[in-house]
C-alpha cells in the first residue's frame, strides 16, 4: 500500500510539473527519475524483493507519460521591491533545492556542506501522533580497512581476510528516535566509496535515508563502491568489495540481517514524510521567483491551483556564516491534492532551513517538519 501511495503522490509531482517551457524538460526528467527511484527502492525493501525489475521501465513510462501533457496555467503576482541580496549570493532565486553535488558561495567564496543536523517531526496519519527524531549526516575523506572472503577451492572452507587500510570517501547517516514509533535505539549507516559521486552527493542532505544509494550498493554493486556499514542496536551489517580497492583474488565479503530495513517501521514513516514534501512542484516554483522581493502571486487554472507568498526577513547566522532570507508561505489544489506549508530560504542555501506542511491526497494525509538545528561548511 505504501508503494501504490508513493507512486501516485510522484505522478501528481510530475503532473503539477507540466507548465514547464520545453527547455527544462531534460531536468525535471532527472528530478522525476531520481525521485521514481527512491520510491521504487523503498518500496522493494520493505516488500523484501532485492531485484531491480522493470524500476527503469516503470520511471521510463511515468516521464514519458509527464512530457506529452500540455498546458499552460495562468499566472498573476504582485510585487514590492526591496534590496537585491549581495551579501550571501549573487542570485536570489533559490537554485538547485535539495541538490547538495553543488558548492554554495557565500562573498566571493565557495564552501561545501559537509555536516548537517535536522530535527525532524512526521505524522502519518490524520488525528495520529506526531514522531519526532534526530537525523545527522556526514560527508568527507576518511581511511577504513577492506576485508574479503577467501576460499579454499579444495576444502570449500572461506574466511574473512583483511585486505589493508585504503582512503575512501564516506557518507555517514544517523537517526535518533526522540519520541519515535516503535524506534528505541540509534540506527546508523555508513557507505564507502572510492571518490565522491554526483549522484550520491546530490541526495546526501534528503533528511532521511538514502535508499537509492543503499539499495544500489546492496544489490547493484560497482567499481566505485568500497564497502557498506549499517547498525541499529546490537544488529551489524557489512559489505566490503576487495575488487573496488584492486584486489580481485578474493569474494566480496558479507554479514548480518539484511531484512533489518523490513524491520523498522519508523523508517518508512520517516520516507513517507519526506518523499511527499519532497515531490511536489512549488520547491521548482521559487527556481524562478526574486525570494529578495515581498511577492504574493496565484498561478494555474481551477482545480490547478497555487497561492504563495515570499516575505524577505533580514539574516540569519549558520555554521559561522551570514544568509539573507525569506519567509515562504503557500497553499495549493490539484486534481483533489490540497495542501499548504511554509518554510524559511537562503537563495545560496540548497536546503530551507526550516520548513514546514501537509499534503492531503487519495486517503493519504502527512505531515512533515523539518529544521536544521546544526550544519558544517567545507571551504573550496
Amino acid at each position: 500500500m505504501f508503494l501504490v501511495q508513493t507512486k501516485e503522490l510522484l505522478l501528481i509531482k510530475i503532473q503539477r510539473e507540466d507548465n514547464k517551457p520545453i527547455e527544462e524538460v531534460e531536468k525535471l526528467k532527472e528530478i522525476g527519475t531520481l525521485a521514481l527511484l527512491l520510491v521504487l527502492v523503498f518500496g522493494m525493501m520493505v516488500s523484501g524483493c532485492v531485484g531491480g525489475g522493470n524500476i527503469a521501465e516503470t520511471a521510463s513510462s511515468i516521464i514519458e507519460s509527464y512530457t506529452n501533457t500540455e498546458s499552460t496555467p495562468k499566472e498573476t503576482s504582485s510585487e514590492i521591491p526591496t534590496e537585491t541580496a549581495t551579501e550571501t549570493s549573487e542570485y536570489a532565486s533559490w537554485s538547485n533545492p535539495w541538490d547538495s553535488s553543488k558548492p554554495i558561495k557565500v562573498g566571493n567564496d565557495l564552501y561545501l556542506i559537509s555536516y548537517i543536523k535536522y530535527k525532524y517531526r512526521v505524522r502519518t496519519e490524520e488525528g495520529g501522533p506526531i514522531y519526532e527524531y534526530e537525523i545527522e549526516k556526514s560527508r568527507g575523506k576518511t581511511k577504513i580497512h577492506v576485508y574479503g572472503t577467501k576460499i579454499d577451492m579444495e576444502t570449500g572452507k572461506s574466511e574473512k581476510v583483511d585486505i589493508g587500510e585504503f582512503e575512501v570517501y564516506e557518507y555517514y547517516g544517523k537517526i535518533t528516535p526522540i519520541s519515535g514509533k516503535e524506534m528505541n535505539e540509534t540506527f546508523e549507516y555508513r557507505l564507502w566509496v572510492l571518490k565522491n559521486d554526483e549522484d550520491v552527493d546530490s541526495m546526501f542532505l534528503f533528511p532521511s535515508l538514502d535508499f537509492f544509494t543503499l539499495y544500489a550498493s546492496l544489490y547493484g554493486g560497482g567499481e566505485n563502491t568500497v564497502g557498506l556499514w549499517i547498525k541499529y542496536g546490537d544488529t551489524v551489517i557489512e559489505l566490503y568489495n576487495p575488487g573496488a580497492v584492486g584486489e580481485m583474488g578474493v569474494t566480496p565479503y558479507s554479514e548480518g540481517d539484511f531484512n533489518l530495513l523490513n524491520k523498522l517501521s519508523d523508517i518508512e514513516a520517516i520516507y513517507l514524510g519526506w518523499v511527499n514534501f519532497y515531490t511536489f512542484g512549488f520547491w521548482n516554483i521559487l527556481e524562478e521567483r526574486d525570494i529578495y522581493t515581498n511577492t504574493k502571486g496565484s498561478e494555474g487554472i481551477l482545480g490547478y491551483q497555487y497561492n504563495y507568498e515570499i516575505n524577505p526577513d533580514g539574516k540569519i547566522t549558520l555554521g559561522g556564516l551570514k544568509f539573507r532570507v525569506s519567509n515562504i508561505k503557500w497553499t495549493y489544489q490539484v486534481q483533489g491534492v490540497t495542501g499548504q506549508g511554509e518554510a524559511t530560504i537562503a537563495a545560496n542555501l540548497p536546503i530551507p532551513i526550516e520548513s514546514k506542511g501537509v499534503f492531503i491526497a487519495q486517503g493519504v494525509n502527512v505531515f512533515t517538519h523539518v529544521k536544521i538545528e546544526d550544519i558544517k561548511f567545507e571551504k573550496l
